[in-house]
């Protein structure tokens, strides 16, 4: 089940603030952990620094896996810059925004994401992350144990290869970059995700999808899940000419794609 809500509002500056809390009744919360709600704000005067996370820890974690969690959060805080001296000129400024989007927990498995807006250099960028972990070992969970690559691969190319073109009528630009000669195989998703295979005799775009597919989806890192299904980030795939790509596999289209014996949602 989904462990956090999230709600927000707007503070005497304008800008936005976000809080997350635990959610459910009793018997959810039995399920989900004894959970906290964790806020750090930069104590800054000035308006043009803004460094704030706001997030879900386990209080007293009571098994490996929450102690995972808790240290796989409590790290990406730490880089933020709470504390160092900021020198900025007046038309500087600096957003560095962290928000706890999701945390679904199961017998089998701990889930969680968060958001990060991060600004301003030549341009502002959104970046994120999450983590799967073993409810039972606090390892982390490699996600060909749940699903099929190829399988997901095959979804994910069909889905991004469905978006609309820009409207220069170049069509499709994904398609463009990344083709695809024939559907995904396990040989695809062989290897370290660092170092995938080479295919050949096939043409370097052809190659170029298989590595991107092969390191996205192997990377438990790019997975986040929760009780309508599952998404897979693959990042801004065209550069600032598009968004990021996320792929969405609701609960029907994992159990299509779910190794044999794996309930869905995990």
């Amino acid at each position: 089940m989904d462990c956090l809500a999230v709600t927000s509002d707007w503070d005497r500056r304008g800008r936005e603030v976000v809080s997350v809390s635990p959610i459910g009744d009793v018997d959810t919360r039995a399920t989900c952990g004894r959970l906290v709600s964790r806020a750090r704000v930069r104590d800054d005067a000035r308006g043009n620094v803004n460094v704030s996370a706001t997030y879900l820890e386990f209080d007293d974690p009571r098994d490996a896996a929450e102690k995972r969690y808790n240290e796989w959060i409590g790290g990406v805080v730490a880089t933020m810059d709470f504390d160092r001296p900021i020198a900025l000129s007046a038309n500087e400024k600096i957003d560095d925004v962290l928000i706890l989007e999701s945390l679904y927990r199961s017998r089998r498995l701990i889930s969680a994401a968060y958001s990060r807006w991060l600004c301003c250099g030549a341009h502002g960028m959104s970046a994120g992350g999450s983590i799967n972990i073993d409810a039972a070992s606090g390892m982390l969970v490699s996600p060909q144990t749940l699903v099929s690559l190829p399988a997901v691969a095959n979804e994910c190319w069909r889905q991004f290869a469905a978006l609309p073109g820009p409207l220069d009528g170049q069509g499709n630009l994904f398609k463009q970059d990344y083709p695809m000669e024939r559907p995904f195989s396990d040989r695809d998703f062989e290897g370290d995700p660092s170092n995938p295979p080479v295919r050949g005799p096939v043409a370097p775009s052809v190659d170029k999808t298989v590595r991107l597919f092969h390191s996205t989806l192997k990377r438990s890192s790019n997975w986040t899940f929760a009780d309508r299904g599952a998404g897979v980030g693959f990042g801004m795939l065209l550069g600032y000419v598009g968004a990021d790509f996320d792929c969405i596999l609701d609960n029907a289209a994992l159990k299509q794609v779910a190794q044999p014996g794996v309930s869905i949602p995990p």
